[in-house]
């Protein structure tokens, strides 16, 4: 069942009808995104630290995070999970976390090339030995995930200068050509926000690219045709919750949906709602 989900989830990536992934905090919150029939539950990593009163940079604890899965209905819901550099000390420990993932049933991950707590990544063949680790569990396990690869040359330093280097990008390139011939899925871009940058990237690379915007400060319309086959909100939506007078879940919801509308109207994005 999980094998026909994530190939589901996997073709919903296109470039012509980005997926758009509204990241939740808390069982609390998929619960509420589900009873406005979203079955897409991405969880986000700040948000969902911050909530369960835990410093962001893989402090909650992974059986912790794990638990809150399982009561996110991974059986019937397609769930993401964040899992920021892995919340591993060594490749064994990443494998192990692999298929705890995969044993509750999500259909993909995100996972980083930063390495845990400073502003470093992995080296290109760290991150690739790294990756490949999880592929190889995952082809033995014979239950599809989606992998999901965060690079975060746009995200370290100073976000808005690495927007107008051309370095930067074609580090990123370099970085993006490296991991797809690991065998993964798709690539995510924080802080990536040069649309002729993004249409760069889409040229170079067969990879859905995933990008991540403000889901009060940034417009999905300025974002479409640019080669993107997927939008996140990182901890935006969680921020505007915070922020908002009705704390009641299902109106928030509501409010937002109504907000994307639109473009789901217009068969602009899919947001993997139940008809």
């Amino acid at each position: 069942m999980n094998e026909n989900k994530t190939t589901e989830f996997r073709n919903a990536h296109r470039k012509d009808k980005p997926l758009v992934l509204l990241n939740i905090w808390s069982v609390a919150s998929a619960r509420g995104l589900t009873q406005n029939k979203i079955t897409l539950i991405p969880t986000g990593s700040y948000a969902m630290s911050n909530h369960y009163g835990y410093q962001d940079g893989e402090n909650m604890p992974f059986a912790e995070i794990v638990d809150c899965i399982k009561q996110m209905n991974p059986e019937t819901n397609y769930i993401t999970a964040d899992i920021e550099s892995g919340y591993a000390e060594n490749r064994t420990e990443l494998v192990s976390n692999i298929e705890s993932l995969i044993n509750t049933s999500v259909v993909g991950i995100n996972i980083e090339d930063k390495q845990p707590n400073i502003e470093t990544l992995y080296s290109i063949e760290e991150q690739n030995e790294r990756l490949l680790c999880i592929i190889e569990k995952r082809n033995a396990i014979k239950n599809d995930l989606f992998i999901n690869v965060r690079t975060d040359m746009y995200f370290i330093g100073d976000i808005a200068e690495n927007n107008q280097n051309e370095d930067v990008l074609t580090q990123t390139i370099t970085r993006i050509k490296a991991y797809e011939k690991t065998g993964i899925d798709g690539i995510f871009i924080p802080g990536l926000k040069n649309k002729e940058h993004i249409k760069k990237i889409a040229d170079e690379t067969t990879l859905p690219i995933n990008i991540m915007l403000d889901i009060k400060k940034d417009s999905i319309t300025d974002y479409l045709n640019t080669g993107i086959s997927r939008i996140s909100f990182g901890p935006s939506i969680y921020m505007l919750y915070n922020e908002s007078e009705n704390t009641d879940l299902d109106a928030f919801y509501t409010s937002l949906l109504a907000d994307l509308a639109q473009y789901e109207e217009q068969d602009l994005i899919e947001l993997f709602r139940i008809k």
